[in-house]
């Protein structure tokens, strides 16, 4: 997590992902974004770049960030792709809007943000077994 973490801002991984799904993307659970961010960069773990050029802990290629990235709860200023406070917010801004916030459109916004259908099952896989674990 950021190294500094503004006041009211999530303190904790698991919380920031049940921050960013309530607030920028109603109806889509919380596991969604734990999984992607677990895929694709063991929760920051590896920020990158990868070898396509996507960087940060959810792996944003620079040109989609300049679209999608966002203020999220990191402090004032551009967005930085890098920090967990606004990739996180970002890209479940960027799944809601290809569809992540209705269970029947799920899939083709996690094919939305990884072309590649391995992803979408992996990402779906993992979301289940977090929501099962989470009780």
């Amino acid at each position: 997590m950021a190294a500094i973490v503004p006041a009211g801002a999530p303190a904790n991984y698991l919380n920031l992902f049940k921050a960013s799904a309530a607030k920028y993307c109603a109806g889509m659970s919380w596991t969604v974004l734990a999984a992607i961010g677990q895929i694709e960069s063991g929760d920051g773990a590896n920020n990158g770049p990868s070898s396509a050029g996507a960087l940060g802990p959810m792996q944003f290629m620079p040109a989609t960030w300049a679209e999608w990235g966002i203020d999220g709860f990191g402090p004032p200023g551009p967005p930085d792709i890098m920090n967990p406070l606004d990739a996180v917010p970002s890209a479940a801004r960027l799944l809601c809007a290809a569809g992540a916030g209705n269970p029947a459109t799920l899939p083709q916004a996690i094919f939305a943000y990884n072309h590649a259908s391995w992803y979408v099952a992996e990402v779906l896989a993992l979301a289940s077994e977090y929501a099962k674990s989470s009780g």
